[in-house]
């Protein structure tokens, strides 16, 4: 069977697979099952998350989660689904679904009893699907407004086809879970399962996922998890721990819970209206980074670093970023960006520019590509909390493409815009040109755009993209190449 086929039978079978939660949720949450006075108390949410790197660079990875959970006086449960995908150069390396339910009664305010049930299909470790069913009993080792620690044991039964082969068996189940309430605006999470076969403690299947959750408003929120899974008898040729880490944005589908209320569990927001872009000396590092490693291997990683200095009478700007990409051990992106500037001042808007500018980028063949020059620009827009500026100017490149070096006059221009949009969410954008004016057909474009989201005083979440154009590559080399990414930025 072809990886369409499967990649459209993984679809199939999940949207078959959710139409069973979503009913079993209707059932939960119908008339019949709560009092006539009360509403449901189901808080649903999707995420999803993406990667990308395109041109030169040739790798594309997503993934798709949806969540309910569901609190009524002795009741709990959740049900949900996680769909994640990868590929490089069009080779799919990571292809699984799983969808799950659990119920839990409780017995009194630490004791409870449930039952759980999961439903798997992983391509790339050739389980065509997994079905485990369980019941257990449990207890909170702590559980608060801010935090809940459970472990839950029982027995359960597995029916599965892994590489052709077909199985039924009795397993125990041993699971943990913990929750807590960083601040208003912050979850942090951590699961491990351990399910043995009951005769045979050597046959398992281990899984454990950790991550983290941060508000921007009322709806959006940023999700961050890391997932190990490590099945102790994979199929043939398969290895047995695989490693995932996801990024993206999750969306509630329903307003935010009151921040007072205790069993709240999607974090509340706060602090809004715009800030000051800050005068004097300001800087920010930021590290992204995308990974699968076992079954599927694959690593993409982007390191910056951004300064700048602001004052009446002149402006210094620096920006620096190394973006790395490997995928079966084998270095699918490699480029280093810099931009140094210095403005002098003429009027409160109007500037006079020197800068100088280094691109390296090993996967497209550029050795180094160097840009000095000198230009004039206005702030169009130079507000207390935006900015938007434009330049142009004379330069000069030096260069070495393809093993070819040269060096040529060249008009440089230039945008740049900052936007402090709230107290806690920033954005920075640029875009510049450099052409040949003696072959206008050779000239590039680099541009980039990064939102910043603040979890604490020096610390945010950083969504980015940057996309690169070069008119007249080294040869076999394309034109553009584009990346997407998130991550940490600590602000100095």
């Amino acid at each position: 069977m072809n990886s369409l086929s499967l990649s459209f039978k993984t679809a199939v079978t999940g949207l078959v697979t959710l139409a069973l939660l979503a009913s079993a949720q209707s059932l939960l949450a119908s008339p019949q099952s709560l009092p006539a006075e009360t509403s449901s108390s189901w808080e649903n949410e999707a995420a999803a998350g993406v990667s990308l790197a395109k041109g030169n660079s040739d790798n594309l990875s997503y993934n798709l989660h949806l969540l309910s959970a569901y609190e009524f006086d002795n009741i709990e449960a959740k049900l949900g689904a996680d769909w994640h995908y990868a590929e490089n150069n069009d080779v799919k390396n990571t292809d699984s679904f799983k969808a799950y339910g659990e119920y839990r009664y409780l017995l009194n305010d630490r004791s409870y009893l449930g039952t759980n049930t999961s439903y798997l299909v992983d391509d790339i470790t050739d389980i065509d699907y997994r079905i485990d069913l369980g019941v257990v009993a449990g207890y909170y080792l702590l559980k608060n407004k801010d935090q809940k620690l459970s472990f839950e044991a029982g027995p359960g039964y597995v029916w599965q086809d892994q590489a052709d082969i077909t199985d039924d068996y009795l397993t125990l189940r041993f699971a943990l879970r913990y929750e807590q309430q960083l601040a208003q605006r912050s979850k942090l999470w951590f699961s491990s399962i351990y399910t043995p076969a009951a005769d045979d403690f050597s046959d398992y299947l281990l899984s454990a996922e950790a991550g983290i959750d941060t508000a921007i408003n009322d709806h959006w929120a940023i999700r961050t998890a890391i997932r190990y899974q490590y099945d102790s008898t994979p199929a043939p040729d398969r290895q047995s721990g695989d490693t995932l880490l996801t990024v993206g944005l999750r969306y509630a589908l329903g307003s935010y819970p009151e921040k007072d209320a205790p069993n709240g569990k999607i974090p509340d927001p706060s602090d809004s209206g715009p800030e000051a872009i800050q005068d004097d000396w300001t800087s920010t590092a930021a590290l992204t980074l995308s990974m699968a490693d076992g079954n599927s291997d694959n690593l993409n990683t982007t390191a910056s670093y951004d300064a700048a200095l602001r004052r009446d009478a002149g402006e210094f700007f620096f920006t620096g970023t190394y973006s790395y990409a490997e995928a079966d051990s084998t270095a699918s992106a490699d480029s280093l960006i810099t931009r140094t500037q210095f403005n002098k001042l003429l009027s409160e808007r109007t500037y006079l520019g020197m800068g100088l500018g280094l691109l390296r980028d090993d996967i497209a063949d550029i050795d180094y590509r160097i840009t000095p020059a000198v230009t004039l620009g206005h702030y169009f827009i130079k507000e207390d909390n935006m900015t938007l500026s434009f330049e142009v100017g004379p330069g000069y490149t030096f260069e070495k493409v393809g093993a070819i070096t040269d060096d040529y006059f060249s008009i440089v221009a230039g945008e740049k815009f900052v936007w402090e949009i709230n107290k806690r969410i920033s954005l920075k954008q640029s875009l510049t040109g450099h052409i040949n004016p003696s072959e206008t057909d050779d000239y590039n474009l680099v541009a980039d755009i990064a939102l910043d989201t603040d979890l604490t005083k020096h610390l945010s979440w950083r969504i980015a993209a940057s996309w690169s154009f070069d008119n007249t590559p080294a040869a076999d080399r394309d034109k553009d190449d584009i990346t997407l990414s998130s991550g940490i930025a600590v602000k100095f």
